[in-house]
């Protein structure tokens, strides 16, 4: 039912400077191709010598020599006039699942759930719908690409989260008919770039911006196959004195900010849509901010056939949340108001007062099974990503996903990225009713790159998790922090992967060192 493909134990090096290099891709460009110019025939000349170069020999100042083949195959792939399509990066933003020459960098050599190194996730499982699809995002309004004609935006959008659409709820007929699924992704700084080498820049499209052209979060509207029908920029109406730390002098309605809503993940409650998204200057680093979407539709001022959208948030029905990392939303099975799993490891549900709410009930008070309060007690770095918790009604569940970048720190002087790198993550269940305890988790994950299926990129974030039916669940993450994408995923394949974990466990407790392993390839 499903294929899981093991990483070798052996595909690292401490700063990865052996290569295992197929020898055979030469460079067919000859003396024959070469024009008068002097530094033309020299930077030919150059590229054959770093070709015929031994494996461990493949790089210079840290970085991968790109051969002519490599700079063709990166054609079938995103181009200037074609964004839509998924990104190819240098051999360094990946894992090299398959290179068996050489050991883990140290940072590698940590513990692993149940002592198993990732997995290459393969779906074999049976489901109702095939798409494998990136998130495309029109960036024509604020996409000034006159300088950089021949690149790449400097990002595509990232970490997306993703909804199914409720058919009978009022919005369902401003959309298109084909709506199927409402998404955001944020447009930020990425890391589409990071140390490249100017050769690499010209043969992988690279952007050579240094700041994003915008910063803001896109609702869009997609069909079932992920294609984008809609958009529309999040905006927040400026109608109350204060927006967290921000005072508003004069709360006007007609008054609308963009903010970039980071992290932003939708989610229902009680039939209607919110979002949950980080503004740490404005909120503070440790809180979640709780938003209603409101989504209308105006007339277009070019066309008065077409209609475009509208989504908004209000600053005066703003809640928060405090305090966790990536906090999964969640309604009580019997009585409907929001909880949230502040923390995985370990398992910490509570319960979120809305005021609105309170108007009419009385407050609520955080759930008793709260451990995370013990200071003392031993956690793993494992942390939720997804907005909302999935509820799997026949096993009395919530499914969710949490994950792990190595080093836990940030080490912004690194090879790999600006930020977390060398993502893994794990599908766990917790149950439905408290006490909450851990129910079933997987070991650690990774997802086949479009570039390449038997790899991975070092920057896999699984930021939305949806069930479509009981076969089906739909999956969209961001890919090294600079394009985001969605695909179904049997619910097979997840529950193979969950494994029972006996009560009282928690994630710490199977967290061990990692197993030897033999080499599959």
């Amino acid at each position: 039912m499903m294929k899981i493909v093991g990483w070798n134990p052996g595909h690292f090096s401490g700063r990865r400077k052996t290569l295992k290099r197929n020898n055979n891709k030469k460079s067919s460009i000859g003396l024959m191709t070469i024009v008068s110019s002097g530094f033309m025939v020299l930077g030919v000349l150059y590229g054959l010598f770093l070709l015929s170069l031994p494996s461990s020999m493949g790089r210079w100042n840290g970085h991968l020599a790109i051969s002519a083949a490599e700079a063709e195959t990166n054609k079938i792939f995103a181009t200037p006039s074609d964004t839509c399509q998924y990104r190819k990066y240098p051999p360094r933003r990946y894992y090299d699942l398959l290179l068996e020459e050489s050991s883990l960098p140290s940072f590698l050599e940590v513990e692993y759930i149940y002592g198993e190194l990732p997995q290459l996730l393969i779906d074999h499982g049976h489901h109702s719908k095939n798409a494998n699809k990136k998130l495309c995002v029109n960036q024509s309004e604020w996409q000034n690409n006159s300088a950089n004609d021949d690149r790449l935006p400097f990002a595509d959008g990232t970490n997306p989260s993703l909804l199914k659409i409720k058919k009978d709820l009022a919005i369902s007929a401003l959309l298109p008919k084909e709506a199927y699924y409402l998404a955001t992704i944020c447009m930020t700084n990425s890391q589409c770039a990071w140390k490249d080498t100017r050769e690499e820049q010209l043969a992988y499209k690279i952007s050579t911006q240094k700041d994003p052209s915008t910063v803001r979060t896109v609702l869009l509207v997609l069909n079932e196959n992920f294609e984008t029908l809609a958009e529309a920029t999040i905006t927040t109406i400026m109608d109350a004195p204060t927006f967290g730390k921000q005072r508003i002098q004069q709360p006007n309605a007609k008054q609308q900010e963009i903010y970039s809503l980071d992290d932003a993940r939708l989610f229902y409650h009680k039939d209607e849509i919110w979002v949950s998204y980080r503004e740490g200057r404005i909120f503070g680093y440790d809180k979640q901010v709780l938003n209603k979407v409101h989504i209308t539709s105006s007339s277009s001022s070019s066309s008065s056939s077409s209609n475009v959208l509208q989504v908004t948030l209000q600053a005066s029905e703003v809640e928060t949340l405090c305090c966790g990392r990536n906090m999964a939303l969640m309604e009580n099975v019997r009585t409907q108001e929001l909880q949230a799993l502040t923390w995985v490891d370990p398992v910490t549900v509570e319960n979120v007062p809305l005021k609105l709410e309170q108007q009419y009930h009385r407050r609520l008070t955080a759930v008793k099974n709260n451990k995370n309060n013990n200071k003392n007690q031993k956690k793993s770095h494992f942390h939720g990503t997804n907005g909302f918790m999935v509820h799997l009604p026949h096993t009395n569940e919530f499914l969710g996903i949490g994950h792990f970048h190595r080093p836990p720190s940030r080490d912004f002087d690194n090879e790999y990225a600006r930020f977390g790198h060398h993502y893994t993550h794990a599908f766990f269940t917790i149950s439905d009713e408290a006490p909450f305890r851990l129910t079933r988790l997987s070991p650690e994950l990774l997802l086949p790159s479009a570039a390449n299926p038997k790899d991975a990129e070092i920057i896999q974030f699984w930021s939305g998790l949806e069930l479509v039916d009981d076969k089906t669940l739909t999956l969209a993450y961001g890919i090294n922090d600079c394009e985001g994408a969605a695909r179904y995923l049997s619910m097979s394949t997840v529950n193979d992967l969950l494994r029972p974990v006996p009560q009282g466990m928690e994630v710490v407790d199977l967290m061990k060192p990692m197993k030897l392993m033999i080499s599959q390839h």
